[in-house]
């Protein structure tokens, strides 16, 4: 079954073949048969730039016949004789530009691709600008690709909304622009449910934007279903078994769980996302030379890119062997290859005579493409790596994710020792630390707390989240019980917790890794560097979201604990019964049925049908309004993986935010609080 973003990439290629399917066979070199391509001009708007480069790259672009792209706001010069693809946001500036092209003649023919459905009265406005220059009929196609929204993995999703928490809370916000916002939410959900052509039941808390995400969604898919001409789900879609299995969409809020957006992570990804940002799958890191000059420098993690794709989820120690095993295997090959051909490296082997050539040096020759690649895919993350290490190290972070990792033995003196301890020269780190402490204990005392935003300022931090927190906490009466979430960072598997290794030690296992990254090294020695390192491993707990997706798909939860991310301590018992407390105050919807609005009681509990012989849903999709990241994605993931039979989670956010964009979302809000 092929992933949301295997599915969004064949929407994007069909786009650029003219909204006909490709074929395989097509652009492939040293193909005789191969019909000559039709070149093409591709034209977009920022934010569809954004979906295409995060799944495709220029490469991918030339390979089907896109020869040029460029922005539409963009000067641009006449090309006649070529046809122009483009790819725009229903809006009305797009329509504007695109019927000024047409005027002014700039391409043979255009074929104009909405990222989402073009409203009537744009349509028309369209034809009016188009038809007032005469030039209509060189409008080959108007199509609604339904592709408004990214993929930076395989089941991973967002709406590339920057900032919707603080938009969702800010209390100058009016009706009509927060409901231009839960119309733009219920549009990319819908896109992304079309692309998947799956037509969920809905469930979501009560209260917030998440029931009006589900209420809009519910009456957009319903309309669409019973009153559209064309059922855009049901073309394409597989057989009617598969279309049985229907997921469950779990709507949430990002108020359930603030702390999962604050934890110090150790897995490789969630930590790359953390100290340098993942933006549309390109990293930029800062490093620097001997000499004391940094310089920044930019990566661009491909789809391809198998080692990020194994290693993405794994503890960063385990990460750092796995790079060494692989630049080790890397050489061994590299030196075979360059003993056979005679030269000293590489590079040389591109200059030998192909017809002069052995049999076995020409297998050799032609595997250099394929050692190349690799070659830069270990640089790369050798490069990101060494950059984690160097950070890790200037901010203490392996003390500070074991002192998350065993917050409920924290206490105040604890915080403050950390506070102001001078070695941990982040403030905003210690921000994130006494934040996850705050919310895993609500019966601190004002003047305990005082005592440690004190402490905070002193020692350079700016505590206005803090505040706004504390102010949430107050506003927020929930019912809910969600797991402590400082417990459950990092979210990869473990069989043990910590065991007589201290915070202090576990650097010491990093030592020398830092000097040993930078070249091809014994990958014994690295081993023994990090023989202790996997005691320290997160242990296999779920995040609050996890506890309430499995609720919601009919299974029990695992971990243990639930309290409220926001405040206010559950009442007692297990986690899988706090999740279902919870759940049962769900809304719920059902497209299909004829019935609207809130399926309440009985009627809810048969929509999550019998899809497994436990009675259990196999599939779900879930979307937190408000952002998500990677170490949410992850927890989800490794839930799916681990369920018998193995479960199909996707998940999605209105944007992937690391700590330090979420930190500044909090304090903008305590300042429009406070006036």
């Amino acid at each position: 079954m092929e992933s949301l973003r295997q599915r969004q990439i064949g929407g994007l290629l069909r786009m650029l073949h003219l909204n006909e399917e490709p074929r395989a066979s097509e652009y492939k070199e040293g193909n005789s048969s191969m019909e000559t391509p039709i070149w093409k001009v591709l034209v977009f708007d920022r934010f569809c730039q954004d979906i295409i480069s995060t799944v495709l790259r220029v490469n991918d672009l030339r390979d089907n016949g896109v020869t040029v792209h460029m922005l539409l706001d963009a000067q641009r010069s006449s090309i006649p004789d070529v046809p122009a693809i483009y790819f725009v946001q229903p809006v009305p500036d797009s329509i504007r530009r695109i019927a000024e092209d047409v005027a002014r003649d700039l391409y043979e023919l255009y074929y104009v691709n909405f990222s989402s459905s073009l409203p009537r009265t744009l349509l028309e406005d369209f034809a009016v600008q188009t038809t007032a220059s005469a030039k209509a009929h060189q409008i080959a196609q108007v199509y609604d690709q339904y592709l408004n929204f990214l993929c930076p993995e395989e089941n991973m999703f967002s709406l590339h909304f920057s900032n919707t928490f603080e938009s969702v809370h800010n209390p100058a916000m009016t009706d009509t622009a927060m409901g231009a916002l839960i119309d733009r939410v219920v549009s990319g959900l819908f896109s992304a449910l079309l692309t998947l052509k799956v037509v969920p039941t809905i469930c979501a808390p009560r209260g917030n934007a998440a029931e009006m995400v589900a209420t809009r969604l519910d009456a957009k898919l319903r309309e669409h279903i019973m009153n559209s001409r064309h059922n855009l789900f049901a073309e394409g879609a597989e057989d009617v078994v598969a279309q049985s299995r229907r997921p469950v969409l779990v709507l949430l809020d990002r108020d359930l769980d603030l702390g999962t957006m604050l934890v110090h992570s150790w897995t490789y990804q969630a930590l790359v996302h953390d100290l340098y940002d993942i933006r549309l799958n390109q990293v930029t890191i800062t490093q620097g030379d001997e000499a004391g000059r940094t310089s920044r420098k930019s990566y661009d993690i491909s789809a391809g890119d198998s080692f990020w794709e194994n290693n993405a989820a794994l503890p960063f120690p385990e990460v750092a062997i796995n790079i060494d095993d692989a630049s080790t295997a890397f050489k061994r090959e590299a030196d075979e290859v360059t003993r056979m051909g005679g030269v000293s490296s590489l590079d040389e082997m591109g200059s030998l005579d192909m017809s002069a050539s052995t049999r076995q040096l020409q297998r050799a020759i032609t595997s250099l493409p394929e050692l190349t690649a690799r070659k830069t895919s270990i640089d790369m993350h050798m490069n990101i790596a060494t950059a984690l290490l160097d950070m890790i190290k200037e901010r203490q972070l392996d003390v500070l994710f074991q002192m998350e990792e065993q917050m409920g033995r924290q206490t105040k003196a604890s915080m403050l020792e950390a506070i102001n301890d001078p070695e941990k020269k982040n403030p905003q780190d210690k921000l994130r630390l006494f934040a996850l402490f705050m919310l895993a204990n609500d019966d601190l005392h004002k003047a305990d707390i005082e005592e440690c935003e004190a402490a905070l300022r002193a020692a350079g931090g700016d505590t206005a989240a803090l505040e706004y927190i504390r102010k949430l906490r107050s506003l927020n009466n929930m019912n809910a019980t969600i797991a402590s979430p400082g417990s459950a960072a990092g979210g990869a598997s473990s069989s043990g917790g910590p065991s007589g290794t201290g915070p202090g030690d576990l650097l010491g296992k990093f030592s020398s890794i830092s000097s040993r990254l930078a070249g091809f090294t014994d990958s014994t020695s690295i081993g023994s560097i990090f023989s202790n390192v996997r005691n320290l491993l997160p242990s296999n707990k779920q995040l609050p979201v996890t506890c309430l997706v499995e609720s919601a798909m009919g299974g029990r939860s695992q971990s243990s604990g639930f309290r409220s991310a926001v405040g206010g301590a559950g009442g007692g018992g297990s986690s899988s019964a706090a999740a279902a407390r919870m759940f049962e105050g769900f809304v719920h919807f059902d497209p299909r049925q004829a019935r609207r609005g809130n399926l309440a009681g009985s009627n809810a509990n048969a929509l999550r049908g019998a899809q497994g012989s436990d009675g259990a849903l196999q599939e779900a999709i879930v979307f937190v309004v408000g952002g998500g990241n990677y170490v949410e994605y992850q927890n989800l993931m490794e839930f799916a993986q681990r369920s018998t039979p193995r479960k199909r989670i996707v998940y999605g956010s209105t944007d992937i935010v690391n700590p330090a964009s979420f930190l500044s979302q909090l304090a903008r809000l305590n300042e429009v609080l406070q006036g």
